[in-house]
């Protein structure tokens, strides 16, 4: 089961006010809360909503971006972590920049504990194989590995990538990647072994004619709203 959950306060209000439960007990005393539950958003957890997610093997699609910009507020992240909920990422809506997603978890698990408490790892767990054992494919995706499908991104080398000083788990590639890496650092990208961009060009569609089809359906959207608003 997937569902925007808690998204915002007033989602929250109003399921509390026709129910006097949350969501998230709503979905328990129907039985819809197990390891293949799998909840975006959930801004507005309680304590009793975050134990019932961990004892059923749930997991959440935290979507910082999407809640800062929408005014909802800050997930529960840590909390969920610490409680062994699996928390993935997502963007929620056409803002689809995942490097951007990562930085702002990684700086707001920074405001909501121990400076040393998370590191660049942790983000990049949530990333990729956190998001593939919320849709049970884990076996699959996820991490590199014999067996798996082969998803890989090719990204190009930087001197800036490298720490000028080794320590610990802040001072390192990985964390320099988390900080510094954009979308154009990546040149090639493989998924299940196909190559699907290389050079920064896409070979298995044609992007001219993409944007000239996309382009049409977003003036087709407009001219629907702008009728149906009376524009």
């Amino acid at each position: 089961m997937m569902a925007h959950c808690l998204e915002n306060k007033w989602r929250h209000d109003l399921v509390h006010a026709k129910y006097d439960r949350s969501s998230v007990k709503l979905y328990d005393e129907r039985g819809l809360l197990d390891d293949k539950t799998v909840l975006f958003h959930a801004v507005y957890l309680s304590d009793a909503d975050l134990d019932l997610l961990a004892e059923n093997g749930c997991s959440v699609v935290h979507c910082p971006l999407s809640n800062l910009g929408s005014g909802a507020g800050l997930a529960k992240v840590k909390e969920m972590l610490d409680k062994g909920i699996n928390v993935c990422l997502g963007t929620d809506y056409a803002h689809t920049d995942l490097w951007e997603v990562m930085r702002f978890t990684y700086y707001l698990l920074k405001i909501r504990a121990e400076v040393s408490r998370f590191t660049a790892e942790d983000v990049f767990q949530m990333a990729a194989a956190n998001g593939a054992k919320a849709y049970q494919m884990d076996k699959e995706i996820g991490q590199i590995g014999e067996g798996r499908c082969a998803d890989l991104v090719f990204i190009k080398k930087d001197l800036s990538f490298f720490p000028l000083l080794e320590k610990g788990d802040f001072s390192t590639i990985l964390h320099n990647l988390l900080l510094y890496g954009k979308e154009d650092c990546i040149r090639h990208v493989m998924v299940d072994g196909k190559w699907v961009m290389k050079d920064r060009k896409m070979v298995t569609v044609d992007e001219e004619a993409l944007n000239e089809k996309f382009a049409e359906v977003t003036e087709g959207f407009f001219r629907y709203l702008n009728k149906e608003w009376g524009r």
